[in-house]
């Protein structure tokens, strides 16, 4: 019983250690931003008897139009996690419950893209995008992140859990491939569907390369290329940096908060599946 006790105050222990390190980089930048440029470098949590900043946050959000730049990233990754939990869905019920020839061969090669980095594509794939002529559009913006294999990956695995019995019956019925999938599938692969919306979200919420290639107007931008172009300013200091940082981050912080359970149920009943 001792042992058992010591074992569970070590893993705690462990674990505080591990998420004080996490938070530490985010408590720094929330105090900085709170604090003149003179404090900016003062550890958290002292000095505060001598007041705390908030004109950082007003420079930074009238300083460029960071409400326009939340926007868009809002829009652009909202709509790239959703086409991509709707293919990521039927792809991921195809090669889960139909044994079509190939299909393990075809699995194998679209996880195999997993491999290659972005910017071994980003050249060819900006090329397709400008003779298409979508160069300063949401549509150039949003359709080469709106599919990931990791999404493919994870409906996959979790619906290999989901007992065919259930399909079979579901078809013996007279229901079509749609229906079941809107109708069964779906609703049981709620856990899957928040995780993969979740990774696409942050994805696309932080990706900067593809949109500094693709978007050159500023009513375009996206947040991470709006704090990035705040921060060349010469006249920004690092508080300021700070305050703009809080705010692009402080809308990942509450997605993970209300769907956080779902998120981990997801990850955890995907990795149990063979």
């Amino acid at each position: 019983m001792a042992d058992k006790r010591l074992n569970r105050v070590i893993i705690y222990s462990l674990l505080a250690f591990a998420v004080l390190l996490t938070l530490i980089p985010i408590i720094w930048m929330i105090s900085a931003s709170l604090r003149s440029s003179m404090q900016v470098y003062v550890p958290p949590f002292e000095r505060l008897a001598e007041g705390l900043d908030w004109k950082n946050y007003q420079t930074a959000l009238t300083a460029r139009p960071f409400m326009r730049y939340l926007l868009n990233s809002v829009f652009a990754s909202s709509i790239s996690s959703l086409i991509t939990v709707v293919l990521g869905m039927a792809a991921g019920y195809g090669f889960a419950h139909f044994n079509f020839p190939g299909h393990r061969v075809l699995f194998v090669v679209v996880l195999s893209t997993l491999m290659i980095p972005f910017e071994t594509i980003a050249v060819p794939l900006y090329i397709q995008i400008y003779e298409w002529g979508w160069i300063n559009t949401y549509t150039g913006l949003i359709i080469p992140t709106a599919f990931t294999p990791l999404g493919v990956f994870i409906m996959r695995q979790f619906m290999l859990g989901i007992p065919k019995e259930l399909i079979e019956s579901s078809r013996m019925d007279g229901a079509g491939e749609l229906m079941i999938l809107w109708n069964i599938i779906r609703p049981l692969s709620l856990p899957a569907i928040s995780a993969v919306a979740i990774f696409t979200f942050v994805s696309t919420w932080n990706s900067y390369l593809w949109p500094l290639l693709v978007v050159n107007e500023d009513h375009l931008r996206t947040l991470p290329l709006g704090v990035a172009i705040f921060e060349s300013q010469l006249t920004t200091t690092y508080n300021q940096i700070m305050a703009a940082a809080v705010f692009g981050a402080l809308p990942m912080i509450v997605m993970f908060i209300v769907f956080q359970k779902n998120f981990i149920k997801g990850v955890v009943l995907t990795g149990l599946k063979e």
